[in-house]
């Protein structure tokens, strides 16, 4: 994926586009930091789909309608799709615990670069 500044785009719109729409992705900055993305229609339907497909899977697995609704809504992050569905698997019951547990003993978590 190909980072560009929103001059490089204003100048150059029509060739992103096509270039998009042949299955380039970019990524529009603005002062170093991720503002925007450029991806073709079908690649949209693509991420479309698979967010649909999850979001009837979580709900197929005992899913929280109200947590899912806040998920579209962009109010929750849609990882916590899956939050809370292994609550009945005896195996996994203390998984939540095991997590912070090992989140606090960590004495510092490295720095990702995106």
């Amino acid at each position: 994926m190909e980072t560009i500044s929103i001059t490089e785009v204003k100048s150059r719109f029509s060739e992103f586009i096509s270039r998009a729409a042949s299955g380039e992705r970019f990524v529009i900055v603005r002062r170093a930091r991720p503002l925007a993305a450029i991806i073709s229609a079908g690649e949209l339907e693509r991420l479309d789909r698979a967010a649909e497909i999850t979001r009837r899977l979580a709900q197929t697995l005992g899913q929280s309608p109200s947590l899912l609704e806040g998920i579209e809504a962009g109010k929750v992050h849609p990882a916590m799709a899956a939050f809370g569905l292994w609550k009945d698997e005896d195996d996994l019951a203390d998984l939540e615990t095991q997590v912070l547990d090992n989140r606090r003993r960590a004495v510092s978590r490295p720095t990702v670069d995106l």
